[in-house]
């Protein structure tokens, strides 16, 4: 079927087709080298870049894991050298990644001279599945500081530059690509993702240059809002943390408060207590 293909599709001569399909039946590169020294193309640029990747892969230690394919396609024609592809060792699974050489790709794009290159790209489905079957999946907890929630639709571009500016200040911002109908969905959002705040981009205080923050962390109502101004958003989390400070501060005053104020009526109990005895 493959020389059909050769002679009637590609319109291959015979004696051509036979050569190609000698060259995807050899089981290695010494095979290959053999029929290339047959044909007389040994000292081809392919057969030389070939030997050479094999050779400084040996001299590297990962020889042993390189295996030679002369079936190997990439799906894409601006590759100008050698191709490769890497799978799981039970070969159980499509290729984890594949790339190759390409020396004129650059070109197509604008560069006055050819630059070259080699890169590649990875399956990312394909290592989660090889992860998941070893058991080497790692638990990666969210780390939020702030989610970002516009009000509305007309309020994503805004949304945007308060996530931009407490991104600028080292903030790790979340910010959500649409707007939810009510409040409440934002505030369950934010806590499935374990956010220390939630930063809610209204119109209202968006034109007094101002974006409003609530503290997921504070119990204390009249602690729990701040209103910070857009031009202090690199500085948000300083002035987010310091809120929060006072606030435990104030509940810590609170509760001593009131357990000064219940040992002293004790204290005063016992007194009088002696005194009518």
């Amino acid at each position: 079927a493959v020389e059909e293909q050769l002679l009637e599709v590609a319109k291959l001569p015979a004696d051509v087709s036979k050569r190609v399909l000698a060259v995807l039946a050899c089981p290695n590169l010494d095979a290959l080298r053999t029929l290339a020294k047959d044909s007389g193309v040994s000292d081809g640029e392919g057969m030389k870049d070939l030997e050479s990747v094999f050779e400084l892969a040996n001299a590297y230690g990962f020889g042993d894991w390189l295996k030679f394919d002369a079936s190997l396609v990439r799906g894409l024609a601006y590759y100008t050298g050698v191709v490769f592809e890497a799978f799981d060792v039970r070969g159980e699974l499509r290729a984890i990644m594949g790339g190759g050489r390409y020396d004129r790709l650059l070109s197509l794009y604008g560069a006055m001279t050819e630059v070259p290159a080699c890169g590649f790209g990875f399956g990312d489905c394909v290592i989660v599945e090889l992860l998941k079957e070893r058991g080497q999946l790692p638990h990666l907890p969210r780390n939020v500081d702030v989610v970002v929630a516009p009000f509305s639709a007309d309020m994503q571009g805004p949304a945007m530059t308060v996530a931009a500016g407490l991104r600028a200040g080292g903030a790790r911002v979340d910010l959500m690509l649409e707007a939810k109908k009510k409040a409440g969905a934002a505030f369950d959002y934010a806590n499935r993702v374990g956010a220390e705040y939630i930063a809610f981009v209204a119109p209202n205080e968006f034109s007094q240059g101002k974006v409003r923050f609530k503290d997921l962390r504070v119990e204390d109502e009249d602690r729990k809002q701040v209103d910070l101004n857009l031009n202090e958003l690199d500085r948000a989390l300083d002035a987010l943390g310091e809120n929060r400070r006072l606030a435990k501060g104030l509940s810590s005053s609170m509760s001593a408060l009131s357990l000064d104020a219940s040992d002293t009526a004790t204290l005063y109990g016992g007194v009088v207590r002696a005194t009518l005895a």
